[in-house]
């Protein structure tokens, strides 16, 4: 029906306002229709706290409260029928009286997938579903990933001079590749991941803060990958500004201010295995890799990254650092002007060993 689209449309954007703070939980937007009139809207804000059908209803007007069981309830995702942290929410629709409940796409989630169907069913209530509708697959491509591979979303992003190096052959110039406004864009997509993943080498030679100082929103938490023991405790990301980091090591070191794990390992498919699984322990939904070079080809060679976002700036370096290669397979899904640079988004279709992505 034209008219649940337009509303799952708008349940679409309402999804696409969540950030990192919904940790590995799903995006989810909702609306309330009574009439063709919206009455209330919601979005799944924080990890733990009120879901986006939650929200929608209590944004209800005092003055419109009467109309909630005669209203229909459009929704981005299934409906959750776990407990959980904040209830579930078919039980929160079956108590306001709700008939009918419009969605997109079902919820992989073990206990889920379906169940919130044949409860709202059972309970008397309309049940349509639009499990094809694109809009609404892109706020959670993370929470399909996690249920599927059981791993993180990973997001790799790098940028690239005009000829194809990622940073000058002089590692201690001063230098930038991109342009002011994708730097912009860079901080905006920190603000929606969870973790931010970089090498020992970056955070010594480059000392990154890894905030979102440009975007407002929310600072993920830094997670470096040092198995040479590079860094010293003494930069940015020890400083204590921000959240405390993960550092992944090849021996104990006490001496940082940080979470260390060890690894015994090389930068091989185990090592990023065991990564992502801490990760993912600690309800990492989406992690971004943001280099350098050798993780970012850890991760390209292994097969573990869903999504790539590549920029190619003007300057010009000679020689240097060659940039990441991306597997002839990888799909090009978008290309575009930030500025002056070039920004291409490239997706992972290839199978993962030992998966069923």
């Amino acid at each position: 029906m034209e008219k649940d689209i337009k509303y799952l449309r708008r349940c679409a954007q309402l999804a696409m306002l969540g950030d990192g703070r919904v940790r590995d939980n799903p995006r989810v937007g909702s609306v309330l229709v009574h009439q063709d009139r919206i009455i209330g809207e919601g979005y799944h804000r924080i990890a733990g706290q009120g879901h986006a059908e939650v929200n929608c209803l209590a944004s209800v007007r005092p003055e419109d409260r009467l109309l909630i069981p005669e209203s229909t309830l459009y929704i981005s995702l299934e409906p959750c029928c776990i407990t959980g942290r904040s209830g579930a929410c078919t039980d929160k629709i079956r108590r306001e009286g709700i008939k009918t409940v419009v969605f997109a796409q079902r919820d992989p989630t073990p206990g889920v997938a379906g169940e919130s169907v044949r409860i709202l069913q059972r309970a008397d209530i309309t049940v349509r579903e639009y499990p094809d509708f694109a809009d609404t697959k892109l706020p959670n491509a993370h929470r399909h990933t996690l249920v599927t591979l059981q791993r993180p979303y990973v997001v790799l992003k790098f940028a690239s001079s005009s000829d194809g190096f990622i940073r000058p052959a002089d590692r201690k110039a001063a230098y930038w590749i991109t342009h002011p406004l994708s730097r912009r864009l860079v901080h905006r997509w920190r603000a929606n991941t969870s973790a931010i993943l970089v090498g020992g080498r970056t955070v010594v030679e480059d000392n990154p803060s890894l905030n979102t100082r440009l975007f407002s929103g929310p600072t993920p938490q830094p997670v470096i990958v040092d198995l040479r023991n590079r860094c010293t405790g003494k930069e940015k990301l020890f400083a204590g500004s921000g959240q405390q980091p993960l550092v992944f090591t090849s021996r104990a070191r006490p001496e940082l201010a940080a979470e260390v794990v060890v690894l015994d390992k090389d930068l091989n498919q185990e090592a990023l295995t065991q990564v992502l699984g801490k990760l993912m322990a600690q309800r990492v939904g989406e992690v971004t890799v943001e280099g350098g070079a050798a993780l970012l080809n850890a991760f390209i060679t292994t097969g573990l990254w869903d999504e790539a976002r590549v920029f190619t700036g003007t300057a010009r370096f000679g020689s240097g650092v060659i940039a990441p290669h991306l597997p002839a397979d990888a799909t090009l899904v978008e290309k575009k002007a930030v500025g002056t640079d070039r920004l291409e988004v490239f997706k992972n279709m290839a199978p993962v060993p030992g998966t069923s992505r």
